[in-house]
């Protein structure tokens, strides 16, 4: 199925899915508004600026507020479908200092160590 692309009132564009539901995508101006609008403190509240803005949930605002507090331009990405980036699969001691290696090194025989010491009480039983 095609998506359909449209124009939002409130600052940025929507894409309508397959579901029927809507998925808009609003400005990083306007999301900075909808904040400082809340962090003023004359809002009213998350819910008052829910209907003030007519957005889906508070919980878009309080995603907004936490960003913004982080780091302000992180509120034009989007991260949505992106994988998590966690630790890196492979080590390349190559890329490291030797300093670096010799403490991964010795860390790993450390962990070595355990497990077969580990190992070497569960086969006594």
């Amino acid at each position: 199925m095609k998506k359909s692309m449209g124009k939002s009132i409130l600052g940025g564009s929507f894409l309508m899915g397959k579901t029927g539901r809507i998925n808009n995508k609003y400005t990083v101006e306007f999301k900075i508004k909808v904040v400082e609008d809340y962090l003023s403190g004359k809002s009213g509240g998350l819910d008052q600026l829910v209907k003030k803005y007519e957005l889906k949930s508070n919980a878009q605002i309080r995603s907004w507020i936490k960003k913004y507090n982080e780091d302000p331009s992180s509120l034009g990405i989007d991260m949505r479908g992106k994988k998590a980036t966690g630790r890196p699969k492979v080590i390349r001691l190559d890329d490291m200092s030797l300093e670096e290696q010799n403490h991964y090194l010795r860390m790993e025989n450390d962990i070595l160590k355990k497990l077969n010491a580990l190992l070497r009480d569960y086969e006594e039983r």
